[in-house]
């Protein structure tokens, strides 16, 4: 099922396997409760959306005047390169161009600057490493990115609620942890809303589901909840 939001100069959206209920909408109308006032989720027509083969770093896929960058080298542009660069970010320029993150659990990161678009895959392992920091860093440096006028969206991933990990986590995010009966559980938005605010990010212009994927395994793909294959496509594209 193919769920997107229409805005002045961007379209955000996903895609959900296996979903052919049109009655669900009204379900995920809740995605981004807090943009209900002014923007309503549609649904439409499955399209190609550019993704990346996602391996819990840092690295980054830009994408600009038709070509696709990554690290010192670069190709023309083609949906049918998806999944072919090992990476977990992507930042574009050019318009009608989807750029999408896979996520069965993860943090789908999707974000909208003046003139460039961007997806962030966000789990424990890139969070750890800094993944955030190093995407905004580099659209600061590489295309004077202002972060505090960029509106951002973390789409549906698993809450502390159903996240348990393990006690090493206390060690570098225990303000982001919760826990109860002697287990850890790792709030990921929480985790992701600090690293924004870091640069003067207002809470207003960050948008996040309540939805957790775990919770709502019977819609959206939830590793925890079922070892399933099946991956959440987030997208994002300037118009």
């Amino acid at each position: 099922m193919f769920v997107y939001y229409n805005f002045d100069n961007f379209r955000l959206g996903i895609n959900i396997p296996n979903v052919c209920n049109n009655k669900i909408l009204d379900e995920l109308q809740i995605l981004n409760f807090s943009m209900s006032s002014f923007v309503s989720a549609q649904d439409g027509e499955n399209s190609e959306i550019f993704t990346l083969k996602q391996v819990h770093g840092t690295e980054i896929v830009f994408i600009e005047s038709g070509k696709i960058f990554y690290k010192d080298s670069s190709v023309d542009f083609s949906y049918s390169l998806r999944e072919k660069f090992q990476a977990d970010a992507i930042i574009c320029l050019d318009k009608n161009v989807k750029i999408g993150i896979r996520s069965a659990d993860c943090a789908p990161i999707m974000f909208y600057g003046k003139e460039l678009v961007g997806g962030i895959h966000a789990g424990w392992r890139g969070l750890k490493s800094g993944i955030i920091q190093n995407v905004i860093n580099t659209a600061i440096s590489k295309y004077n990115f202002k972060p505090e006028n960029g509106i951002y969206f973390i789409l549906p991933c698993i809450h502390s609620c159903c996240y348990e990990v393990g006690q090493e986590f206390l060690e570098w995010a225990k303000d982001f942890c919760l826990v109860r009966n002697g287990k850890v559980y790792f709030d990921i938005p929480k985790f992701v809303l600090s690293k924004l605010k870091e640069f003067d990010v207002s809470e207003e212009n960050i948008y996040y589901s309540p939805l957790c994927t775990s919770c709502y395994s019977n819609v959206l793909p939830s590793y925890r909840a079922s070892n399933t294959e099946e991956r959440l496509e987030s997208f994002i594209e300037l118009t």
